[in-house]
């Protein structure tokens, strides 16, 4: 036995005889990759951009030269956008769209007696939504006509690089209600960890994509250690489970295990839980053995014990007494999961009709944010709700049809990611919504008002579209 595992790896006939094929399978693989799908023009345009190394052509920067570089982006966008054979998944758009649009009339409806009672104008929070909306739109398109794989490389490690920047620069800000997670842009605040998500998602895929036979396959370096590790069945399992865990664990915790702290000592748990779980959903794509996250899973169950009963975050212990009974304290922690409870309570099957809500006059607190998805329930009841979900639920079935029949490892891995994580945080908001899991303060996408992050959530949709765009499973 040569190898501990050789599914990676194709057989000596099958090698000799791709060998001798030569042409026929360079042509396959040049057929599925996804950057021919873009070479007749995209790249064409992009490399028409580079500077010239004639005379002064490398460092001269004009203004006719910024117009033209501008135009040819224009022109390589207005042919992606215009090929039938680049477009994006039709589904996948219809569902987006769908969820924006519903998410913008629940904005409204849910924060219009907020905003009258602390700003003086009805349509605070829905303006504002808006305009990032429309921002996030145009961001998405355009967004979705470049090709994914020039996220790889030095795009990936300069998301993280700004990510860590901001991560530790919000510590050294004033406490917002009494947490340090948001930087005061002036017009708007933005949250760091909106950036860390999508980081973490990079990050992972780019290592993942370029370690994958290392994090699967492991070869013996030699015939000593060859004999060693086959002398019993065990010894092989410790093998590899030692060769395992230097290859695809180790690397996440270096290089994402200081963005999970730097998020809980924010404090923002919520968060944590999410990069948690979208940096496991990556490992155990990428090939960490099932061992691993059973221990993961323990000490992760410790340190939020830890996090929660030795007031390292003074919030959690309190909000682990609400939740299990949030009568404990009515009118002051527990007020808010109970408005919640009664809000959903009043919905019924059919909901007391669109902008009826009475729950939302200054019961809930600030019931456009986290807790919106009390007012789809009272509003629209439970086939309104029910909807919502299906439609979630359609959105997550699109993306990763169209991520997993992309040929290109590093795209299907983002595009799983991206998809994960929305799924994900539509989970946690329901179930906190609901009580089902305690109060963390995550918000439903789409729906939820925050300009940066509903921007955000709309740039990781074009990533989306754009891989959309290079798989054969596409509706168009």
């Amino acid at each position: 036995m040569d190898k501990i595992s050789t599914d990676h790896y194709p057989s000596r006939e099958t090698r000799e005889t791709e060998k001798r094929a030569g042409a026929s399978v360079r042509q396959r693989e040049a057929y599925y990759s996804p950057r021919s799908v873009y070479a007749d023009e995209g790249e064409a345009a992009h490399e028409r951009r580079q500077p010239s190394r004639g005379r002064g052509g490398a460092g001269k920067s004009s203004r006719k030269g910024i117009r033209k570089g501008l135009s040819e982006s224009w022109r390589e966008m207005s042919h992606v956008l215009g090929n039938k054979q680049l477009a994006f998944d039709k589904p996948l758009v219809i569902i987006v769209m769908l969820l924006l649009a519903l998410g913008l009339i629940m904005v409204y409806s849910a924060s219009y007696a907020y905003a009258y009672y602390n700003n003086g104008d009805s349509m605070y929070y829905i303006k504002r939504q808006i305009v990032f909306a429309a921002i996030g739109v145009l961001a998405m398109i355009g967004i979705s006509t470049v090709p994914p794989r020039r996220l790889k490389g030095k795009p990936t490690y300069f998301v993280l690089g700004i990510s860590y920047f901001l991560l530790v620069a919000v510590l050294f800000l004033p406490r917002v209600q009494g947490v340090r997670r948001w930087i005061n842009l002036g017009f708007t605040t933005f949250q760091p960890s909106e950036i860390a998500k999508f980081a973490a998602i990079l990050i992972c895929a780019t290592y993942i994509s370029n370690h994958y036979k290392e994090m699967n396959v492991t070869s013996y370096p030699n015939v000593e250690t060859k004999l060693k590790a086959n002398r019993s069945p065990f010894a092989h399992w410790r093998y590899s489970m030692r060769r395992n865990f230097v290859t695809a664990v180790v690397p996440f915790i270096v290089i994402l295990g200081p963005m999970l702290a730097l998020v809980v000592i924010e404090p923002h748990l919520s968060c944590t839980i999410l990069l948690m779980l979208i940096i496991g959903t990556q490992m155990y794509l990428g090939g960490t053995r099932k061992e691993y996250f059973i221990g993961l899973g323990v000490l992760a169950a410790i340190a939020v014990y830890l996090v929660i009963f030795t007031d390292i975050v003074p919030y959690g212990s309190t909000r682990i007494k609400v939740w299990q009974d949030p009568f404990v304290d009515p009118l002051g922690d527990g007020w808010q999961n109970i408005q919640s409870l009664y809000a959903i309570s009043s919905g019924g099957l059919f909901g007391v009709g669109l902008g009826n809500s009475r729950q939302k006059y200054l019961y809930i607190s600030e019931p456009q944010n986290d807790f919106i998805f009390a007012v789809v329930c009272e509003e629209l009841g439970l086939i309104g709700a029910m909807a919502i979900i299906l439609l979630f639920a359609a959105f997550i079935w699109r993306g990763f049809t169209v991520s997993v029949s992309n040929p290109d490892r590093f795209c299907k891995l983002v595009g799983i990611g991206i998809t994960s994580q929305i799924g994900f945080q539509m989970i946690l908001n329901i179930c906190v919504v609901t009580n089902m899991v305690p109060n963390t303060g995550i918000s439903l996408p789409f729906f939820s008002s925050g300009g940066t992050s509903l921007t955000m959530l709309l740039a990781e949709i074009g990533v989306l579209l754009a891989i959309s765009r290079s798989s054969p499973n596409k509706v168009i």
